[in-house]
């Protein structure tokens, strides 16, 4: 009977060893990551300008003279520094701006962030108040198709033309069956940030995920650190969530009723190719087959949005097609640009 107490005891002690051990460890790793976040955002200075909103800024990274303004809208939790590669070419004929979202890049985070609706309604108000007037050129990625169709919707005066690269559809969700697991998927890696283990793993050289993650963006070497910051940064991380989880419940909503048409602005809805090489994996290659059935008839349907609208497939590239094919998607925005120019010297 003692022995049995006394076992008892040992395996409680221990097991309050190892509870306090990860509490300690967890402690750790939380300053850990705080520090390496703040020494981020010392490292990697916005290069852009911080546009006070309220009590909120928002970060726009411009470059570039002349007008239509062409602003770009990235995907969903993606800040505007994934489209920089592209900015030097449209910034030769006009002014651009790239725009970072509520907590992501270097914009302040924000309690109510995450909606379409939202997101579009900062991205008026920091145009604004930076004194960057209309018109506008719109492109909007993925997601950022939702946000620039509101804007678009909220003010048509101020908008030259929208470009629409591998848009969003309210529907997606719906046809596509996006499934809650991949949320709750990407719930579970965002609650390692804060706890500094993503960091930590990089740092050490255990996981090179980050800079993986980073060098698929294709983005010019300079910049590489600087994403790969983000990609650590818990800030970013709870920003994404917030984008992800709207995606699937809010979003689609305010995009049905706010945005169901764009009139006659001038519209180019640029989509992904059903013809890029198919996954080798046998299984993956049929998911891709059942994806692109729902896909393609999706794209046509964004067509419909506007009365002054073309479509341009994008062969041999994927949904990151300013990525795959910058060429096009330059050609597209700059084609806008140049006919906004030469309609404002006719009137």
């Amino acid at each position: 009977m003692n022995r049995s107490i006394r076992s008892r005891g040992i395996i409680v002690r221990a097991l309050a060893r190892l509870v306090s051990g990860a509490i300690a460890g967890a402690a750790m790793s939380a300053v850990y990551q705080t520090y390496g976040a703040r020494g981020d955002r010392r490292r990697f200075p916005p290069p852009g300008r911080m546009v006070d909103i309220g009590g909120r800024r928002i970060h726009l990274w411009t470059a570039g003279t002349g007008s239509p303004t062409v602003v770009i809208v990235p995907g969903l939790g993606e800040p505007g520094v994934n489209w920089a590669a592209l900015s030097p070419e449209l910034a030769a004929e006009s002014s651009v701006v790239l725009y970072d979202r509520a907590g992501l890049g270097w914009s302040d985070p924000s309690p109510w962030a995450g909606t379409a609706l939202g997101a579009a309604r900062d991205l008026r108000r920091a145009l604004d108040e930076a004194g960057i007037a209309p018109p506008y050129v719109l492109v909007g990625h993925s997601a950022g198709g939702h946000i620039v169709r509101l804007f678009a919707a909220e003010r048509p005066d101020a908008v030259a033309a929208v470009v629409l690269v591998d848009s969003s559809h309210p529907e997606q969700i719906r046809l596509l069956h996006r499934t809650r697991t991949e949320i709750a998927l990407e719930m579970l890696r965002s609650r390692l940030t804060p706890l500094g283990l993503r960091r930590l793993a990089f740092e050490a050289g255990w996981s090179g995920r980050a800079r993986r993650e980073a060098a698929a963006r294709r983005l010019p070497s300079e910049l590489l650190p600087t994403r790969i910051a983000f990609d650590l940064s818990d800030r970013q991380r709870r920003a994404e969530l917030r984008e992800a989880a709207a995606a699937i419940t809010v979003t689609p909503v305010q995009v049905r009723r706010r945005a169901p048409h764009l009139g006659a602005i001038p519209l180019t809805v640029i989509s992904a190719s059903p013809d890029e090489p198919p996954e080798t994996d046998t299984k993956a290659a049929a998911a891709q087959r059942r994806f692109y059935s729902v896909w393609v008839p999706l794209q046509a349907d964004l067509v419909r949005l506007s009365s002054n609208a073309e479509h341009v497939v994008a062969e041999h590239a994927g949904h990151h097609i300013h990525r795959d094919r910058p060429e096009l998607v330059v050609k597209a925005i700059l084609g806008h640009v140049r006919r906004a120019r030469i309609e404002t010297r006719a009137r």
